[in-house]
């Protein structure tokens, strides 16, 4: 990853949130427990790319994405979600997700999706 940007993770479990924190180290990644407060640390922040759970109170990923677009439509936002169907993959996608991970998903994947990411950018 040569961006300077940062990684954003957005996860209202916890456990997520700490593994792809931990995952991400080297890239100083910040985090967000639900859709606003990571719009607020995207407001004061040069974040590269998004990693969401789709599924969160209040704001849902798919919601989230939409509202980065609009903040910055370069952001490169990953939806992760161990609800995955054809459908909510497509409606990410359409609204501009780079990547849509099921849960469980391996190390290397997510590694691989924001690596594409930030070339992508």
């Amino acid at each position: 990853m040569t961006d300077n940007g940062k990684i954003l993770i957005v996860d209202d479990e916890e456990v997520m949130r700490e593994f792809l924190l931990e995952v991400f180290a080297p890239y100083e990644p910040l985090s967000a427990k639900d859709g606003e407060e990571a719009l607020v640390v995207l407001q004061g922040n040069d974040i590269s790319v998004v990693i969401t759970d789709l599924k969160m109170p209040q704001m849902d990923g798919l919601e989230l994405l939409r509202r980065a677009k609009e903040l910055n439509h370069d952001i490169r936002v990953i939806v992760i979600t161990g609800y995955a169907s054809l459908e909510t993959a497509s409606d990410c996608i359409r609204a501009g997700a780079a990547d849509f991970l099921k849960k469980p998903f391996s190390i290397a994947q997510i590694r691989d999706s924001v690596t594409r990411a930030m070339a992508a950018g």
